[in-house]
């Protein structure tokens, strides 16, 4: 608990920080069009644009894992969990959680992910965690070197009294909740506290607490004596932007683009107002002027009565703004532009009298590369959890289950798994040994964006027509297609490779046997076909 105070007050400037961030980002679209006129709030929601573009990037490249052999033993297991880990995480509700956490990260520089296990359903959960319920060492940049991690939670009281009887009195039903503009109490929920934390073995355990009072802990289990989970890592993943010098924790877009936005904001209002004001004329009227202002301000009345002098009513002008401000304007929103990273060509419009769809394409891709930096970091968290999910995998899933999968061309297959097939087994003098098979994971998008499907396929055409694909160019082929960069170059290359040796088992022998084919080959003038010889080769034309 001392540990948990510690870290809680460590972390209280960056939940402040967090939340005026958020205060921040509501003021674009929570404001009354009544409070606008009170006030001339001029809000445009510049970064509010920049984060969905952002996010939109990233679901077009969804990630898809590639589980790869470190030994020739794992390769049947590797090609399996392949196709059912997507399977796993589609389970799991995963591209729901991936979208969420998008916007976190994107907006406050860090997202949460928890992989566990959950005993009831006897699956995995995928889950976001609140950045504000969790607590770690705010001093280290990876949370695995914490010496504690905290998750908060408000449960329900009769869930808690039904779960643990013997300390029904604890709960109470005075949980705290905090959000990120307030904190608000709940009368039938409980504040418990999930406690990991690491043995000097390496070990992983847990405990409830709730009221300084330990409820609930592995270590007092049967079945956890080598701790809650075999991995030995904590079971959360955290996503950052921008990360914070020895921190695990990070910065967003709201925070770079605050400044600018602001300044921005309030030359909106000040070139409103003055709009306004010459929109609308005001008048100076004489106290004695004789002016019968109900009239005056009435424009249904074609005329309007007056006592006294002709010049009791004056009209104020109104200074228009300087081209200077307009411009200075425009500068700006280019400034905010750059800051965020999101230009005009990335959104599919430009300037200067580009036209072209290719010189489009191609700004865009110059000006992605953060966006294709951001993405790239987003992988490598995603990595991690695809590792943590196989370690449960390993662990828990010792019952063979069936799995629904699908390959490239659409045709569904059923699929068995249990965890014995994640092992290798050997025999020694003392019988049967198990041993761990050790994957790579390779992440690849799973590209949704039609333009970057057009360019594969348009590459995958151009391959075609300079015949890269035929029989008698496979080596030559293979060779050149390794230097090259595609989405789906290496199961080209699989196909060419698996080609090949089919055509070698056949007895088809390359470019040779084609040359002699074309010897042979006879031209039929009453139906104008083409045969090739020795058709015996299974290759016709």
């Amino acid at each position: 608990m001392e540990a948990y105070n510690t870290y809680k007050a460590d972390k209280d400037s960056y939940i402040a920080r967090i939340r005026d961030n958020e205060r921040f980002y509501s003021e674009s679209y929570s404001y009354m069009s009544e409070e606008l006129d009170e006030s001339m709030r001029c809000d445009t929601p510049f970064i509010f644009s920049a984060i969905e573009n952002a996010r939109a990037d990233a679901i077009d490249n969804f990630p898809v894992a590639n589980i790869l052999e470190r030994s020739p033993e794992g390769t049947r297991t590797a090609e399996l969990l392949s196709k059912i880990v997507p399977a796993q995480l589609d389970i799991s509700n995963f591209k729901k959680v991936f979208k969420e956490n998008m916007r976190v990260k994107l907006k406050y520089g860090t997202a949460v992910y928890g992989v566990f296990y959950n005993d009831e359903t006897k699956n995995i959960d995928i889950r976001s965690i609140d950045i504000l319920d969790v607590y770690v060492d705010m001093h280290i940049p990876d949370i695995q070197d914490s010496q504690f991690l905290f998750i908060n939670a408000a449960v329900e009281n009769d869930m808690l009294k039904e779960r643990y009887p013997e300390y029904s009195d604890l709960f109470t039903g005075d949980a705290v909740v905090e959000t990120l503009t307030q904190s608000y109490q709940l009368k039938n929920r409980t504040t418990v506290l999930d406690c990991y934390y690491k043995k000097t073995d390496g070990a992983l355990h847990m405990m409830k607490i709730c009221k300084n009072t330990i409820i609930a802990a592995t270590e007092d289990m049967a079945g956890y004596e080598n701790g809650l989970y075999d991995h030995g890592l904590y079971p959360v993943v955290f996503d950052t932007l921008y990360p914070i010098e020895h921190s695990p924790f990070g910065f967003g877009m709201i925070d770079i683009g605050k400044a600018t936005q602001t300044e921005i904001n309030k030359l909106d209002c000040a070139i409103t107002e003055n709009i306004m004001c010459g929109a609308k004329p005001r008048y100076l009227s004489k106290r004695n002027g004789g002016i019968d202002e109900c009239e005056f301000s009435d424009m249904s009345k074609n005329v309007v009565h007056y006592e006294g002098e002709t010049d009791a009513l004056k009209v104020i002008d109104a200074n228009s703004l300087s081209e200077t401000y307009l411009t200075h304007r425009e500068y700006k929103k280019e400034e905010l532009k750059e800051i965020l990273a999101n230009r005009d060509f990335q959104q599919g419009s430009t300037t200067g009298g580009v036209t072209a769809a290719s010189a489009i394409e191609t700004l865009r891709q110059t000006g992605e590369k953060r966006s294709r930096a951001l993405i790239n970091d987003t992988y490598d968290s995603y990595k991690r959890i695809v590792i943590l999910m196989l370690e449960l995998m390993r662990q828990f899933f010792e019952e063979k289950r069936v799995f629904r999968t699908t390959d490239e061309m659409g045709q569904k297959s059923f699929d068995e798994f249990d965890n014995s097939m994640m092992y290798e087994r050997s025999f020694g003098k003392r019988g049967a040994i198990w041993k761990k098979l050790a994957f790579d994971i390779d992440i690849v998008p799973q590209r949704e964006n039609p333009l970057s499907r057009e360019s594969t396929n348009n590459t995958i055409l151009t391959i075609w027509n300079n015949g890269m694909l035929m029989p008698e160019n496979s080596e030559n082929s293979i060779i050149a297609l390794k230097s090259m960069s595609f989405d789906g170059k290496e199961k080209l290359i699989g196909d060419l490779q698996e080609r090949q040796k089919e055509l070698k088992e056949a007895g088809y022998n390359g470019a040779e046997e084609h040359k002699e084919n074309d010897s042979v080959g006879k031209h039929d003038k009453n139906n104008g076909k083409v045969t090739i010889g020795k058709a015996n080769t299974g290759i016709t034309g």
